[in-house]
């Protein structure tokens, strides 16, 4: 027998004491309510949707619809600027490779120093320096200096230049640039 046929009168009824202690007050706690199913917010919502549709359009997706293309291979090839330094690096490498090491000169390097003998030179220096910074310039002498070997004043460099130039001429001339001339000899004596 279903509920909903079920007289009001034959349907269970609540114990008194159950139904009095349901209605009487109570002193609860307060408390607050925490969402544990936090529901996505619309930015959520939007990016599902669009996520939703791109699958679907994939899904969906008729290969008949494209039209037929054929692949062209291209094959870049290098800048002359390129070839060029490759070859430099190449024949740099092929130098090296095939160099010989009889061509080279038998050598004797030098030893670095003792210690010793670094400090000393060191030594020496140093105290060079400090004569030559405590030297007394008032004790030298007064002297003139004369020029033994005087340059030439600019007439006389501009006339020996004149001069090489005139050489030049001379001694460059290209006879190619002359034209061919014919001598006629007039005879203007008695024969």
């Amino acid at each position: 027998i279903s509920k909903m046929s079920m007289k009001k009168e034959e349907l269970p009824r609540i114990g008194d004491s159950l139904k009095g202690e349901l209605l009487k007050e109570h002193s609860l706690k307060k408390t607050e309510a925490q969402e544990k199913n936090v529901l996505p917010s619309a930015e959520d919502v939007k990016q599902e949707k669009t996520h939703q549709s791109i699958l679907t359009g994939i899904e969906g997706f008729e290969s008949k619809v494209l039209k037929p293309t054929e692949t062209k291979e291209k094959v870049v090839l290098p800048a002359p600027e390129d070839i060029k330094a490759e070859k430099t690096h190449q024949g740099l490498i092929q130098g090296v490779e095939s160099f010989s090491a009889e061509k080279l000169k038998q050598v004797k390097t030098r030893e670095p120093q003792s210690p010793t003998a670094t400090l000393q030179v060191e030594m020496a220096r140093g105290s060079s320096l400090a004569a030559v910074e405590v030297f007394d310039k008032t004790n030298l002498k007064k002297s003139e200096t004369q020029e033994k070997n005087p340059l030439p004043d600019t007439d006389a460099i501009a006339q020996e230049m004149e001069h090489i130039k005139f050489k030049s001429g001379i001694e460059d001339f290209d006879k190619a640039k002359l034209s061919h001339a014919e001598t006629v000899e007039k005879n203007s004596l008695p024969t």
